[in-house]
């Protein structure tokens, strides 16, 4: 599933200003340039987020294999920094 079909990061530009650049830039991108990686590098690089929304991180695979539905904060973004 793409990133910017999740619902929270719908109606961020942020996320979609991070996407754009990752379409043009060669080479590996930085943490700070992906938004999906959330609390893989501490808290949400992009502040617009919506945490009203519905996550469907239990959708992605490396959800499961690293069982992270038992981490904390479970199932959303770190908006207020690194999952635990």
């Amino acid at each position: 599933m793409p990133m910017s079909r999740c619902p929270v990061q719908a109606q961020s530009s942020c996320v979609k200003e991070k996407l754009d650049k990752l379409k043009s830039m060669s080479g590996s991108p930085g943490p700070e340039d992906v938004p999906g990686l959330y609390c893989a590098t501490g808290k949400a690089k992009c502040g617009d987020l919506d945490p009203k929304q519905m996550c469907q991180c239990g959708k992605c695979e490396i959800f499961a294999k690293y069982d992270l539905s038992h981490g904390k904060p479970a199932g959303y973004f770190c908006a207020n920094g690194k999952a635990q």
